[in-house]
């Protein structure tokens, strides 16, 4: 079991998703290889619901909202991740009424104005990453509780300026490390 695990976070240079996708791809196989200690090119493969994955003893998860990119990358067990951007001018009561449970909608609600956005994107963010580590659709995930979850670990970090970071796992994680690929 896995006790430890690495983020890693980088500024991606282009603006342009065309132009982005290429240079996060280059990224993401570099740290699968240098995990498996291989200068072979790794193929990533799909399931059926898109979740991607290879046929090596590693796991993985990748995230971006605007130029930042996040990459968790194990060998223990399964992973996802999330990151976002925390817009403070999003109508955020009217997203977390329509799609969260409504105990986390009241959640949010009962918060003061300056925090609410902090707080619905956090929860945002543990779904996104809790769907990723399952592979499913995330609207099927939005009106769960993720704490009523059984083998459901979800960590979040506040290190990262203005957005919302989470890891959903199947295992407990004890350390969590945030590294910066160039400039994040």
């Amino acid at each position: 079991m896995q006790k430890e695990i690495n983020i890693w976070l980088n500024n991606n240079p282009h603006k342009n998703k065309r132009l982005a996708k290429p240079y996060s791809d280059a990224i993401l196989q570099q740290l699968l290889q240098n995990t498996l200690n291989t200068s072979a090119r790794i193929t990533i493969k799909k399931s059926k619901n898109g979740k991607p994955y290879v046929d090596e003893p590693i796991f993985f998860s990748h995230s971006n909202c605007r130029q930042l990119h996040a990459y968790v990358i194990t060998t223990a067990h399964d992973i996802g991740i999330d990151v976002e951007y925390i817009n403070k001018k999003r109508a955020v009561m009217k997203l977390a009424s329509r799609y969260f449970h409504p105990k986390e909608s009241k959640i949010i609600s009962d918060l003061p104005t300056t925090e609410k956005s902090s707080m619905f994107f956090k929860q945002w963010t543990h779904k996104e990453a809790w769907c990723k580590l399952d592979g499913g659709n995330l609207w099927s995930y939005l009106n769960k509780l993720p704490g009523d979850e059984k083998g459901l670990f979800l960590y979040e970090s506040d290190r990262i300026d203005g957005y919302a970071l989470a890891i959903a796992s199947p295992q407990k994680i004890d350390k969590i490390r945030i590294n910066s690929i160039g400039n994040p």
